[in-house]
């Protein structure tokens, strides 16, 4: 009897630390995979984070009167009873914050759809600061995160108001594309670099510049891939100066380098210079390029046969190998942050894409995947490949 009572509160006593680690998130529990079918998974750890092939995506949250740390639960689930997901309910303080993932079959490795749920339980708003770790040499534009060429975060809205600057870069979501330029005469190496936009994406680039300041802007192009001039026109902007279209083939040649020159101004006296590329209206290919940019104080009047073959880099006030090694985000890496007030008893809710498996995340604005649509192509594969 004696031996019996002692096993009995040997047993409450492990089921009481057993509970206590539970409340406190000291539980180490498996981790959970999930994914498309015949698709490597993604993963959700013990502690929430979401691992995938470029890194983790792990979140954080801070804000007066929410705690560190706090108790984390990971759990499989599924949803509409077909589709693999992985759900960490974690608490901060008043916040309760609920993660689910899950990976909709977007062509061609996949989308990670993540969302997360802030509940405030508290009887007054919440002020909090969300934080999105950013991997190294991640690229930062309004709604996307570059990294190796692909984009493996879009962002549920821009980042623009948290986010800190550096005194120039490229303000959008194009694509850097080392090497694509194989200019055939001799010419700054810059032109062997272009950014790309994509799918019709403009590419801006922003500098700090004294407040209403003058300046003389050179853009630099080299057409490598048409070989027929009239499918890739671009319109050129500078701040300041009347636009210009042009066909990089038609003027100068394939694999010709060319520039041209602009007479720059801050006309709003923000104290910011805006360079730009777009697509020409009625282009049969839509993504304008740009290889380089040179920047020169007010009338220097450059020669553009001495800056093409880079003669006048160190006369220059900013140079920018556009799409090369020294090209950078205008936002610096390391973490997007976000502000959030959460009233009392109410929910936040913010849905990140991720690119899952070697594969890029939708463009926003114009792929036209959105949650739901990810959502239904998860269910429509999933139950597809259920009943085979």
């Amino acid at each position: 009897m004696k031996v019996s009572n002692i096993m009995r509160w040997a047993l409450v006593a492990l089921l009481g630390l057993t509970g206590l680690a539970h409340t406190h998130g000291l539980v180490r529990q498996a981790p959970v995979e999930f994914g498309s079918p015949a698709a490597p998974p993604s993963r959700m750890e013990a502690d929430g984070t979401i691992v995938e092939d470029w890194g983790r995506l792990a979140f954080t949250i801070a804000g007066e009167g929410i705690p560190a740390t706090g108790p984390v639960a990971v759990e499989a689930s599924r949803i509409a009873n077909v589709v693999p997901a992985a759900a960490a309910k974690a608490k901060r303080g008043p916040l309760e914050i609920t993660t689910t993932a899950f990976r909709s079959p977007t062509y061609p490795a996949g989308t990670d759809v993540v969302t997360l749920q802030i509940k405030n339980t508290s009887a007054a708003p919440v002020s909090a600061k969300l934080g999105v770790p950013l991997p190294d040499g991640a690229r930062v534009g309004k709604r996307t995160v570059i990294w190796g060429g692909r984009i493996i975060l879009t962002l549920p809205m821009p980042i623009e108001v948290d986010a800190k600057k550096r005194a120039w870069g490229c303000d959008d979501d194009s694509t850097p594309m080392p090497g694509w330029g194989r200019p055939d005469v001799e010419c700054d190496p810059a032109f062997r670099n272009i950014r790309a936009g994509m799918n019709g994406v403009p590419i801006v680039y922003k500098f700090s510049v004294t407040p209403g300041s003058s300046h003389d802007v050179v853009l630099g192009l080299c057409e490598s891939h048409w070989e027929s001039s009239g499918m890739r026109p671009v319109v050129l902007k500078v701040e300041g100066a009347p636009p210009v279209t042009v066909d990089p083939l038609a003027r100068w040649g394939r694999h010709k380098p060319g520039a041209l020159a602009f007479q720059a101004k801050d006309e709003n006296g923000d104290g910011t210079l805006v360079v730009s590329a777009l697509p020409a209206p009625g282009a049969p290919d839509p993504n304008p390029i740009l290889n380089v940019i040179w920047l020169f104080p007010a009338g220097t009047n450059p020669n553009l046969d001495q800056v093409i073959l880079g003669r006048m880099n160190a006369v220059a006030t900013r140079t920018v190998d556009v799409g090369g090694e020294t090209d950078q985000s205008l936002y610096l890496p390391g973490k997007a942050e976000y502000s959030l007030s959460i009233p009392a008893g109410g929910t936040t809710e913010l849905t990140f894409f991720v690119g899952a498996a070697g594969g890029s995340a939708p463009m926003p604005g114009k792929s036209g995947w959105t949650l739901e649509t990810l959502r239904k192509a998860a269910v429509e594969v999933n139950r597809d490949w259920k009943e085979r």
